[in-house]
């Protein structure tokens, strides 16, 4: 595979993350998007993307989304979060450079 193609899938992968972080920044989204069933499998993949960009948006995505109470028993049950959560504390300092623009 070419770098091309490399460069295009992370500016796709950014590109979709960074949507669905501007949509959870409007609290009037945030249960929707969680109820979704397929926007916060979705978001959990991203936090286990090799750009450290892509998973700081998806980060602020879990955030504004667990600002709604309703949400947070529901994102902390989902498949995936918790040990995605715990990954990216792990490589925190280790593998990402969080040299982030936002």
């Amino acid at each position: 595979m070419n770098s091309y193609s490399t460069m295009s899938r992370e500016l796709d992968a950014l590109t979709v993350v960074n949507q669905l972080r501007d949509l959870a920044a409007d609290p009037l989204n945030r249960r929707a998007i969680v109820q979704d069933n397929g926007c916060l499998p979705g978001l959990i993949l991203f936090l286990d993307h090799p750009n450290p960009q892509v998973v700081y948006s998806a980060l602020l995505a879990v955030r504004y989304l667990a600002e709604c109470r309703t949400n947070r028993e529901k994102m902390k049950g989902e498949l995936g979060m918790m040990l995605s959560l715990q990954n990216v504390i792990n490589n925190l300092g280790k593998s990402y450079r969080w040299e982030v623009r936002v």
